[in-house]
């Protein structure tokens, strides 16, 4: 007896993990839509779909960790430390903007510089702790790829 609970061959298992990352992302994009339809068309508070953009947001967060991991692609010992400084400004450049953007169109608040300060102070400390959770993780995806190779 197997210990396995599925007996599936390379080929079966392959269409079984593309099925599931297509159920993913299909589940993905409708909890977008979700959100959406229920901030802009329904008009609804903030606490009426907070829940739904939060589990998407750590959605996201931990799929790009979890690739990181799994995949064991990146090698952080032949990364220059100058891409991940261009990579690190450009993620919080992205924060700021989104965040701008947020508050200023989405939202129709105004927006000072002081606001933007506050955001940038915010959103400096955030991008950095992603990068490093992420550098991590892509750096024990490594070893465990490497270890797995020997």
């Amino acid at each position: 007896m197997s210990k396995k609970p599925f007996n599936l061959d390379e080929r079966e298992r392959n269409v079984f993990y593309s099925l599931i990352s297509v159920l993913y992302f299909i589940t993905l994009a409708v909890l977008i839509g979700i959100q959406l339809y229920r901030q802009f068309i329904l008009h609804q508070p903030q606490e009426q779909w907070n829940d739904i953009a939060l589990l998407i947001t750590f959605n996201v967060l931990f799929l790009f960790g979890g690739w990181l991991y799994m995949s064991g692609t990146v090698n952080l010992k032949t990364i220059k430390i100058r891409n991940i400084l261009i990579g690190y400004a450009a993620f919080v450049l992205a924060g700021l903007l989104f965040t701008i953007f947020k508050y200023a169109v989405l939202l129709g608040q105004d927006v000072g510089f002081e606001q933007v300060w506050d955001y940038f102070l915010i959103i400096l400390p955030i991008t950095a702790m992603l990068v490093i959770g992420w550098g991590l993780l892509s750096y024990l995806g490594y070893l465990r790829m490497e270890k797995r190779l020997e």
